[in-house]
């Protein structure tokens, strides 16, 4: 009888540790829900993954990530709804320390690291986080079944935008940037200060700005949601355009102001920058945007 309840205490106590073991690895490390520990060595995760991830200003992004045993990685990216452009990016991944997340090396100012799962892979937040809410789901690429080799091929006849190829955003401020004061167009991070009209509210940090880079052609930008980046050209001193926006992806609860900048990037073709205030403007008399240099 003794042996019995020894037997049964044993038992309850290993079925509860087993409980609390679960509980606590559900919390500290919600990525185990959908990631593969040692996954790199456990699983055939080399193949083609496809899926339509949530984006704000269109329909979606179809999404299609190829991961290659030599640690390589292709990512081509439609954006449904504006056009037939591809976006194509390659470059080489990583591994985190647990082996169940891939991290892309060479990706800056949008999400690059994948929880992978069996015949899946999901997108995680900017810090590597698991992404919650009622569109968790969607950011679940799925394995194809087609080789890596025949998926490509069916979007051959589509036009490819290579964002490895920095050449494509050629501008003409190399060394020296239009400027009338202390500050300089290129370099500078300007802080939002009037869109359409009227005046912005920054709610939080980081403040809204807008970041060109002279050295590569590119800008980064953010107003409140999501991280922006693109190409921007100068074909002359006060002419300016901006191309091949990319961003992060997050869906955030106001996004009207993010529509609006992205909106407003699209028709700007001048600037105007004197007493270190930088207007981006539509022709040469309607000012679309206001900025002032950060402190």
């Amino acid at each position: 009888m003794k042996k019995i309840f020894l037997l049964l205490t044993l038992l309850i106590i290993q079925t509860s540790c087993q409980k609390k073991t679960e509980k606590d690895t559900h919390v500290k490390d919600p990525i185990a829900r959908i990631g593969i520990l040692n996954a790199k060595n456990t699983i055939n995760f080399e193949g083609t993954y496809k899926g339509i991830l949530p984006f704000a200003d269109c329909e979606g992004i179809e999404m299609m990530i190829s991961l290659n045993e030599n640690k390589t990685f292709v990512v081509k990216s439609q954006y449904i709804g504006k056009g037939n452009k591809i976006f194509e990016q390659r470059g080489t991944f990583s591994w985190n320390k647990e082996g169940s997340v891939v991290i892309f090396d060479n990706i800056e100012n949008a999400p690059n690291q994948y929880a992978v799962g069996k015949n899946t892979i999901t997108q995680l937040d900017m810090t590597g986080k698991l992404i919650n809410g009622n569109l968790a789901n969607k950011y679940i690429l799925t394995k194809q079944k087609n080789s890596i080799e025949t998926v490509e091929t069916n979007q051959l006849e589509k036009p490819v935008v290579n964002l490895n190829n920095k050449m494509e955003a050629q501008t003409v401020i190399k060394k020296v940037n239009p400027a009338v004061g202390k500050v300089t167009l290129a370099e500078t991070k300007w802080r939002l200060k009037i869109l359409n009209g009227k005046k912005v509210k920054h709610k939080g940090k980081p403040f809204y700005f807008l970041k060109l880079n002279s050295k590569d052609g590119r800008y980064s930008a953010y107003v409140g949601c999501n991280n922006l980046a693109g190409s921007y050209m100068m074909p002359s001193k006060f002419a300016i355009s901006f191309s091949n926006s990319i961003s992060t992806m997050m869906v955030c609860d106001n996004m009207d102001l993010e529509r609006q900048f992205s909106k407003m990037l699209g028709e700007t073709d001048h600037y105007e920058l004197e007493d270190n205030i930088l207007k981006l403007k539509k022709g040469k008399k309607e000012v679309l945007a206001t900025f002032e240099p950060s402190k």
